[in-house]
């Protein structure tokens, strides 16, 4: 079998390291290229990935040079719409780092980009392929909740610092961080949509950034289903920036407690600056790359497109505004 050629572009974002690592170790799939600006990054790249043909400071020259099916977007989110439009410009199919972009406009315009050039355009939510979300969504597909009525979940990590405290390169803070994924997940173990958001966010732990760093928001769906969102880069140094997805849902005869994250052991020690991580399970990272190659060989649209983060990407902004207005926000969901 052909494998599917991959270049990664950036990795200013932390999950570039993970794919990368994952790409390296799938059968049929290959590495092909990087491209990262910073020097002194690319040099780390360059020692740390050596079965990587070919490295590049500027990631234009790499689409223009490299042969390659595909390409891994991890750049700063206002940068991923620049990107992902001459990746589509010279059909390579494309995989972006949530969220998909720090403006609705700029989401849609990247969908219409991929589309017409006859590409696949899959947004970056990995925890739809946890065993356990996947077993919730079976779950509450055949009833065994009863009516559900909606639920409390949670999102916390440490505060990443870098770029994703600057809100114009991350299009916010914790709250776009964090709410994207959550938001996927309520559409697609419900089959759902958000209808109406409020929030209110605020810096109170770490008054050097400019931006939020905690959110309680609450959505309510099309279907009448209320959840509640505890978002924040509220854990020590030495946590996750990753941190942790739960979900509670509650339904009319029986609750389901969901932690997306139960199969590794974490050491946390305030002595050194990142906690240690033995994984137990499955890597999420690894099954949505899976699920990207194979939706390129069999010619098949991601089980997560474009459209899936457009739309989580709307609740995160309305969140915005919602906490900004100090009233309900209301989401007008037209087709992208």
């Amino acid at each position: 079998m052909k494998p599917i050629t991959v270049a990664i572009v950036s990795f200013e974002h932390m999950h570039a390291y993970a794919y990368a690592d994952a790409l390296t170790q799938m059968q049929n799939v290959e590495l092909v290229a990087i491209a990262e600006s910073d020097p002194a990054r690319l040099s780390e790249l360059y020692r740390k990935y050596p079965q990587v043909s070919q490295f590049f400071s500027d990631y234009r020259v790499m689409l223009d040079t490299v042969s390659c099916d595909a390409v891994i977007i991890t750049s700063a989110n206002a940068d991923h719409c620049a990107i992902a439009l001459e990746c589509a410009r010279r059909r390579k199919h494309i995989l972006c780092e949530k969220p998909l972009a720090t403006t609705v406009e700029d989401a849609k315009t990247m969908i219409q980009a991929a589309h017409e050039a006859g590409v696949k355009l899959m947004t970056a939510f990995p925890v739809r392929f946890s065993p356990a979300v996947r077993e919730a969504k079976r779950l509450v597909k055949e009833g065994k909740l009863g009516r559900v009525l909606g639920g409390a979940t949670s999102n916390h990590g440490s505060m990443p610092g870098g770029w994703f405290t600057q809100p114009q390169r991350s299009g916010g803070g914790a709250v776009i961080d964090h709410t994207v994924h959550v938001v996927d997940l309520i559409r697609w173990i419900f089959e759902d949509e958000v209808e109406s958001v409020f929030a209110l966010a605020a810096n109170r732990l770490h008054p050097e950034i400019p931006c939020e760093d905690c959110g309680l928001l609450l959505f309510r769906t099309r279907r009448g289903l209320t959840f509640s969102l505890d978002t924040s880069w509220s854990r020590c140094k030495s946590y996750p920036i990753w941190g942790d997805v739960k979900l509670d849902i509650r339904g009319e005869y029986a609750n389901l407690s969901l932690n997306c994250f139960p199969c590794a052991v974490n050491l946390y020690d305030d002595t050194v600056p990142r906690h240690s991580a033995f994984s137990l399970g499955d890597n999420l990272d690894r099954l949505m790359l899976e699920e990207f190659c194979a939706a390129i060989r069999e010619n098949r649209e991601p089980e997560v497109t474009g459209e899936d983060g457009l739309r989580a990407l709307e609740v995160a902004l309305a969140a915005y505004q919602a906490n900004s207005a100090g009233s309900v926000v209301n989401l007008s969901l037209c087709p992208a």
